[in-house]
Parts: C-alpha cells; structure tokens; sequence
C-alpha cells in the first residue's frame, strides 16, 4: 500500500509544476513590450468607505485563482504552446485562463469609473489615483488603486414640486416608506430608488400612463456640502408628448381568459365557453373546461371594475404560475376607452399525463439485484390543478449463505399514492394570501426477508405555503400516521438477536417490533438572500449580500393516544406500556434546528457555514427514540471523516471497530460544518472542508452506558472533527459530488490516547472516507 506520505509528494508535485507554468511559461504568450497584470488592490483615505465595494467598476482583473491563493487556471493554460494547431494545446487553453495583459487604456477607464460610483454616492469632489509598478525582469505590473472620497455631500432639506394635487397627496402620504431622509448622503442609487418606489405606487393607484422620466431632481449645494437642498420635482405635463389621458385613474373594464388547448387532429375541435359577471373564459380546442372556472377566478386577482394595479398583476402572474397544470401565462392590456382597460390572460396548459420507469441494479454486501420504479402522474386530476402521482416499486434480490435460515432471496413490493391540491384546504384559507398547497399521501411496502417478513403503512396530510416575497415556508402535518407490522420472524433470527441475553440486543429489539406513531409536526424555513445552488456565486460582492438560512421544526407523538389512554381504558402489555389494536404506541418530541450562512468573497470563492442541533426526547409510553426518528452521525452530508453510522454515540464503537446499524444512533445531534468552496474551471468547483460534531443518549441504556450518554461536563471531549477536499461537478439540473474526509479527532480514543488526534499522526488506511453524493451538503 502506498503511504500518505507518497501521495502528498506527486500532489505538491503536480501543483508545483503547474505553478511554475504560470509563472515561468506565461511570458511566450506575451509581445515585446506587454507584461502580466499581477494584482489590482483598491484603498481609500476615508474610513467611512469600504474599498471591497468598488471592486465591481475594475475593468480588468489579474487572473483568477483556486481559494484565492493559487493562479491554477493560468498554469494550466501555460502548459501548452503557441502552436494551436496541435489539438492538445487547444484542449489546455479552453479548459485554462490565457494571462491577462495590462492594458493601460484599463486603467484610466477604472480610475474614472471608480471617481464617477464615489460621486454617484454623494462625495462630488471624489478623486482616484493610481499606482502602477511593473518589474522589467519578472514582466509583471501590479496596480493600486486609491480613492480619495474628500467631504461628502448631506441633504438637509427636501422639498417637492409635483404638478398635480392628487399625485402630490398620494406621494405625502406614503412618506414613510420613503428612501429621502433628511441627513442622508446626496446617493445617486437612492435617488434613483425613490423615483422607481413612486412609479410604482402610482401604477399601484391606477395612473396606468404613469413613467418614471416623469420624476427628476434638482440640488441646490450654494450653501455648501454639508447643506445641501434637494428639491423633488414632478412634471408630466411638460414632458410628455400627449397629456390627455397621463393622470387619469385607469379601471379593468372585462377580464378574457383564453386556454389555449393542443390541437391533437387535423380539424380544429369545438370551442368551450363560461361567462358570468366576474370574466369570460374561452377553451380553444376543447368540447369542456380544460380548468374549472373557480380555479382560474382564485388566481385571477384582476376584478372588472376595480382600479388597475400592478401588484395585481403581478400576483397574478405569480399564482398561475404556482399551478402545476400551467405551462405558460401572458397578460395583456388593451385600452378601450378613456381610462379603461380590458385584460386578457392567455393561458397554455401542461401536458397532463406522464409515465415514467426506473431500472437499477443494487449490491448489498456482495447479493447482487434489481429494483425497478413505475410511475403514472396527472396534473389536472378533478380539473382544478390537481396533482395525482402513483408510483409502483419492486426490488430482488439474491441470498446466499445464511446458515440458519431458510433459503429465500429479497424482495420488496412498494406502492404510493400522493394527491396535491393547489390551495390550503381550510376555512381561514379563503382569502388566498399565500401560495400554499394540501398534499394527501398513503404508502404501503411489504418486505420479505430469510430474517423477517415486514410490513409498513404509512399516511399523511400535511400543508405547505409559502408568504408573498416567497422566503418564508412552512409545513404542517395533521396528521402522520406509521404502523409496522411484522407478521413473522425467523427463529435463528429471534434467538440470535430479540431473545438474546447481549445488552446489543435492546435496540434491535426494539427495532423489530410492531410499532404505531401518530404524530404531529410543524417546519419552518426562512431565508434572507439568495443561495446559489452550483457552490459558488457569479456576482460581485458589491451586489451580493451574504445569505442565511434559518430552519427549525418540532414533532410530537403519542399525546393523543396516551390522554385517550385512560377514559378508554387501553391495555397494557407485559412491559407496561399502553396498547392500541395490541401494538404499543411511540411518544416522544423531537426538535430540529439548523443555521447556514454563506460569506461571498469573490465571484468565484464563497465560504459557507452551517450549525445544527436536534433533540428527540422519549417519555410517558416510549423509552426509546423510533429507530426511524433517531440521529447517526457521518456520511456524506455529515461528519465526512467517518461513512454513514460509524461516529458515535459519544465514545461509544462497535465490537472490533465494526459499524453497529442498530445501536450507533442517539437522540441528541451537534454538527458544526465550514466549506471554502471555489470555483476551478470548466464546470468543475473545489471544496476544501472541516466537519465536527458527534450524537448522542440523553439516557443511559446498558449498550452505549456512559461512553454514549450525554454529560455537559466531558461532552466537549467527544467532539469528533474531520478534514478533507471535495470536487464537484455541476452539471446544470444536479451537481455530483466527491468529498475525501480525513479524521482529525477521533473521540472513540480518551484524549490520553494518542489515536485521539489522527490529525497530528495519520493514517490513510485507517483515517480516509470517500463520499459520492448528488447536491451540495448544505
């Protein structure tokens, strides 16, 4: 086996080489008289100014670099040769960076952009200047730029001058929401806000020919900088060319909605029609309603008579667009009188009915097999926008060697039905605030084993929606209902594992039981910013706040079982525990948590961050978590040193290091997660990684004892911690993941132990885990 120590000397052999590419090979790429533009770095003489904010307005870049630290790009581009005629050289320049050549030309044009953004933000007597200092011998130039904002420009007084009075006491009264304040810096950007907020409110007020050339300023700095007048002026009247009709309040006079069906024969098909008083509907190519007209009424949120308003329109656009059975939605607007509008919403449907198959062959510890997925799905079920899935799942696979139990192979019979309606079913739902939908789900999966034979129901009604802005979501469940039946176990089986005296066999017994869970859940997620899915971002700091995520939810079973449990007078079995239909109910609560952040630092290099907690607490009628519902620690989107269920809980392993499913699970989750992820080249990013946390009992059990509970005093101790590099390759609708985690503190060792801290002495047979996952981990 090779050591750790040869794959680190060919991976710093390999880096070196391309360093040295960039540095050394760059210069056959270059004419006589251009150099290598280095570094660009912006400084200001003002604290008040953040020179990260006007990296935006650089108009030319040193070359990019991996975590930005290595020009890897460059490197690779300088490998090849001038000669682009040999097909090697040109597959190193597409996928490498050609360097970038100082341009002096650039750089004036920066240096009086970044003076125009200073003024733009009020500082009108701004300045730039610009250090440049290039090496002869190395061919390189690097740039400094520096801003000298000088004193800035305060609007003291704000006054207006809107020519006419209806418009002048709809913009008063909207004061509050305005982005003028006195003491404000005299801001291009919110000046301009300003003007597109007013636009708006009008367009909000009917003023259908309202534009924002309409509004302008003018500011009056006689008085000096820190006493400057800023004076809103509204002049329509002179601006616009026709000013009949500009400040008349425009009203919907009929609303036509028009569902433009396929035409699948040669010959047009009849037309269908509704009409009532609220708008007409017209079904191209259809002998019925394609929609049901209620539908279409709940998600039109135009009304004929009604003052036009653009956030209606809008709202609109956005509650079609939320229907599954829509593909395509335009509105358009068609003056037919003075103030008066008729609307017309063209509307093409989805294909309704799709089907759709899944074969995959499978590996479970050497028993090769297959499963295959069936699935039918109507988008338009009764009508409304109705979604019906159905899926139909099989799997088997081959056995062998089992001493003990009989010859049988594997096999699974899965079948799930799910039904959406596209509203909340529920009567403080009517007013149609927010875009919600009501999903029913009933699953049943039968699985035959030389061990068992199982069986599992499960059903859920549950409700998701979401606010206006679309970052606020939520989901309820009401409730999720989960029984496990198992109608035979084998004897070897139940000796080996149920019956026996190993202190192991508590959760496994508790694992292979009939169980029933009734519970109640309720999520939700709010994000501020936008998250981009491929790992890393592709705009400037300047334009990107940096986004979060907050995510809690709380779950509770058995309560209701176990109030009822008395007046009704339930059973109880040998253990003492409430029983319904003879099978003992689960109670506990459980609590989830989770935080993600992300720092962008560049266009190409975002540092990301996430903390999780959870805690699912047993009580009254249960003593243990559902296996279902408990913790494991590792795997791809965990601790990345350890697989899938080897960490934990606490100190606690299994026999002989060997991962024991069952018993390698708790109740109690910390996870602590930071990724530098950067972007390379082509569609391919880089990570580099540190995961630490662990799981935990919030009880003693006799399997785990000590080394698995919780203490608040020695918990820190058990923190694991890995470290490790991932590659990903976004493939535009998935990103594939490849994540090598190494351990860096194994708290299955006391810290006296010297395997405790891998990090300091590692091992790649012992300390290496390699994880292929689809998406990104957090």
């Amino acid at each position: 086996m090779i050591h750790i120590r040869t794959y680190k000397y060919i991976f710093l052999q390999v880096i070196c080489i391309i360093l040295l590419g960039s540095c050394a090979q760059s210069e056959k790429f270059l004419g006589p008289d251009d150099t290598i533009l280095s570094s660009v770095q912006i400084t200001s003489d003002s604290p008040q100014i953040d020179p990260s904010q006007y990296t935006l307005h650089i108009r030319q870049q040193p070359n990019s670099k991996w975590f930005n630290l290595f020009k890897v790009p460059l490197g690779i581009y300088c490998l090849s040769s001038p000669d682009t005629t040999r097909a090697f050289n040109r597959f190193l320049q597409r996928i490498g960076e050609p360097p970038v050549i100082y341009n002096p030309q650039q750089t004036i044009n920066t240096q009086n952009t970044l003076t125009l953004a200073l003024k733009d933000k009020g500082y009108l007597n701004a300045s730039v200047t610009t250090l440049t200092t290039t090496n002869s011998h190395t061919r390189k130039t690097k740039l400094k730029y520096r801003l000298h904002p000088n004193q800035p420009y305060i609007i003291r007084h704000i006054l207006t001058q809107i020519d006419d009075a209806r418009i002048d006491s709809i913009i008063q009264a909207s004061q509050s929401d305005s982005y003028l304040t006195p003491g404000m810096l005299c801001d291009v950007s919110l000046l301009d806000n300003e003007r597109t907020r007013i636009t708006n409110l009008l367009h909000n007020h009917g003023y259908y020919k309202v534009v924002k050339n309409f509004i302008r300023y003018e500011i009056d700095t006689l008085s000096g900088p820190q006493n400057t007048t800023l004076t809103l002026i509204y002049a329509g009247k002179s601006i616009a060319p026709d000013t009949t009709h500009i400040y008349d309040q425009y009203y919907i006079n009929k609303i036509h909605i028009k569902v433009h069906n396929s035409q699948t024969s040669a010959i047009p098909l009849d037309t269908a029609y509704y009409s009532d008083s609220i708008l007409q509907i017209t079904y191209v190519n259809s002998h019925r309603q394609t929609f049901r007209p209620n539908l279409l009424i709940h998600n039109t949120h135009l009304k004929p008579h009604q003052l036009l308003r653009d956030k209606n329109i809008t709202q609109t656009y956005q509650s079609l667009a939320n229907l599954e059975a829509i593909s395509y939605t335009s509105i358009q607007l068609n003056e037919v009188d003075s103030a008066l509008v008729d609307t017309e919403i063209q509307i093409i449907p989805k294909k309704i009915n799709s089907i759709g198959i899944e074969i995959e062959g499978t590996n479970t510890v050497g028993n090769l097999g297959v499963a295959s997925i069936l699935s039918y799905t109507n988008r338009n079920l009764f009508n409304g926008s109705e979604v019906w899935s159905t899926s139909l799942k099989g799997a088997y696979e081959a056995i062998g060697g089992l001493e003990g139990y009989s010859d049988q192979n594997y096999i699974e019979i899965g079948l799930e039905t799910k039904l959406s309606f596209p509203r909340l079913i529920l009567p403080f739902a009517g007013t149609y605030r927010h875009r919600g939908t009501s999903n029913l789900s009933l699953q049943f999966d039968t699985q035959e084993r030389p061990e068992f034979h199982r069986r599992v129901f499960t059903t859920l009604w549950n409700y998701q929606w979401t606010n206006h802005k679309g970052n606020v979501t939520h989901r309820l469940d009401l409730p999720s209902f989960n029984y496990v039946y198992m109608p035979s176990i084998s004897e070897t089986f139940r000796e080996e594992y149920l019956n026996s005296d190993n202190p192991h066999s508590a959760l496994i017994r508790y694992a292979y039981e009939d169980l029933l869970i009734l519970n109640f859940a309720y999520s939700h997620t709010y994000k501020f910013g936008a998250f981009n899915t491929s790992g890393n971002t592709t705009r400037q700091r300047s334009h990107q706040i940096n986004p979060y995520q907050i995510s809690w939810s709380i779950e509770s079973a058995g309560n209701l079982f176990y109030a009822l449990a008395h007046p009704l007078h339930l059973a109880k079995d040998e253990q003492d525990k409430y029983t319904l239909f003879d099978v003992a109910f689960a109670q506990y609560v459980k609590f989830d948590i989770e935080f993600i952040k992300h720092y962008i630092i560049n266009s190409r290099n975002t540092f990301a961050t996430r903390l999780s907690l959870g805690i699912a607490q047993p009580y009254g009628n249960t003593d243990i978590v559902p296996f279902e519902k408990r913790y494991f620690a590792g795997g791809a989107n965990g601790i990345r040193g350890w697989s899938v269920r080897e960490l934990g809980p606490g100190r606690y392993t299994g026999e002989d290091g060997k991962v024991d499913f069952i018993n390698q699970t708790g109740n109690l989750k910390l996870l602590f997660s930071m990724e530098w992820r950067s972007k390379l080249l082509w569609k391919f990013n880089g990570a580099i990684f540190i995961d630490a946390g662990n799981i935990w009992t919030t009880r003693r059990y006799e399997v785990t004892g000590e080394r698995g509970q919780f203490s608040v005093s020695s918990f820190w101790k058990e923190i694991a911690a890995s470290y490790g590099v991932g590659l990903r390759m976004n493939l535009d609708y998935f990103i594939m993941r490849f994540d090598m985690g190494m351990k860096a503190i194994n708290p299955a060792y006391r810290p006296s132990s010297k395997y405790y801290l891998p990090i300091i002495h590692p091992k790649l047979s012992r300390d290496f885990t390699f994880h292929f996952a689809i998406g990104l981990p957090f």
